[in-house]
């Protein structure tokens, strides 16, 4: 990748531009850690130079364990303070970079500690009417030195290849690939996903309407009550019938769980039921949580299929935006309108699959169509 590609103003001119499409005169906010801190300065400097308002706010990491350290609870944290939410408000527009760097510390801390700082992400980025800001949650955040060693990824390495799909992905090609699977998926009745590995899945469709993430919320996600994008950009998600998972699903890229890396995967299903597993790598990440989740947990819910052409295979916390990648996970699926109320998730990705709706072909071992 050419260092003007990964340049700080390069990746702003993305995400303020093609993702956002910030305009004149608009008011944005920019929420950063010091880790971000770069990305989220040259986002400044960018809508500026448009014409628009941006107001920076940063949290301090240090200041933040500091806090952390002193407390005797983290309750009162649980809610946006008055000045923020007055600031949502009146903004157009959202970036929001996640932290904090030291995410395996977090993970680390109490219980008691740690639940109410989990929800932090939602107090910014859950939507409170259709009329809010359009929000960007850029995955940059999570891509610290202190996470990467966490997954066994060079830090560097995440990070350029976060950048890449970002600076370098076609928006208007990923909006075209997601209109398609759109209108596929939310009027077939059949899916079916086959591979050379032995990957041979059947699932029903029941007319649910697809989740598009091509990077901008635009006035028809706005309808549809969405309002966040991801960047890097590039999936779509749809809720299947909760019954109907029957057949093989080999996982032949990494995903990463909130207990671990997992490789290797290989799911039987049945009566839209994971039946049995094998787990090449990280068993214990997977079994551990799923042990203790609660009931629903195995039931198949999701689809998912990349359609960012820009992100190389097995990307930590981007694993499902590859293009051609399919994902199946089980446990809950509400928030995609589905019916399983099960408070928990957890997932496998499959590469170089072939997917078809009603027989007719959304992608060719990996290659959208």
């Amino acid at each position: 990748m050419a260092a003007s590609a990964a340049s700080p103003p390069a990746v702003a001119r993305a995400l303020i531009g093609s993702a956002l499409d910030l305009r004149r005169g608009e008011h944005l906010v920019v929420l950063s850690w010091n880790h971000t801190l770069p990305w989220a300065s040259a986002a400044v400097a960018e809508a500026r130079r448009l014409g628009a308002r941006p107001l920076l706010l940063l949290e301090d990491e240090t200041a933040f364990w500091r806090a952390v350290g002193l407390a005797r609870s983290t309750r009162g944290w649980s809610t946006l303070p008055r000045t923020a939410r007055a600031a949502l408000r009146t903004a157009d527009a959202l970036l929001y970079f996640p932290g904090p760097a030291d995410r395996p510390r977090l993970r680390g801390l109490p219980r008691d500690l740690l639940e109410p700082l989990s929800g932090h992400d939602d107090l910014w980025l859950a939507p409170r009417s259709r009329q809010g800001p359009r929000r960007l949650r850029c995955l940059l955040g999570y891509a610290s030195d202190a996470e990467a060693e966490a997954w066994g990824v060079p830090g560097a390495m995440w990070r350029s290849q976060l950048l890449r799909a970002i600076s370098e992905a076609d928006y208007p090609g990923i909006a075209a690939a997601g209109r398609r699977a759109d209108r596929l998926l939310s009027r077939g009745r059949e899916l079916r996903i086959t591979g050379d590995d032995g990957t041979d899945v059947r699932l029903r469709l029941r007319g649910r309407a697809p989740w598009v993430d091509d990077g901008r919320v635009d006035p028809s996600d706005r309808r549809r009550g969405r309002v966040m994008a991801t960047a890097p950009a590039g999936s779509v998600v749809v809720a299947v019938d909760e019954r109907s998972a029957t057949g093989t699903a080999v996982g032949n890229r990494p995903s990463f769980l909130s207990g671990g890396r997992v490789a290797g995967v290989q799911w039987e299903l049945d009566g839209g039921r994971l039946r049995n597993y094998w787990y090449g790598e990280g068993a214990e990440a997977f079994e551990g949580e799923f042990a203790e989740a609660p009931r629903g947990r195995e039931t198949v819910g999701l689809f998912g299929l990349g359609l960012n052409a820009a992100l190389a295979p097995g990307v930590p916390h981007a694993e499902d935006e590859e293009a051609g990648a399919v994902t199946l996970a089980i446990g809950g699926n509400t928030a995609y309108g589905g019916s399983n109320r099960c408070r928990y998730l957890s997932w496998i990705t499959i590469g170089r699959a072939t997917v078809a709706v009603d027989g007719v072909p959304l992608c060719d071992r990996g290659q959208l169509l």
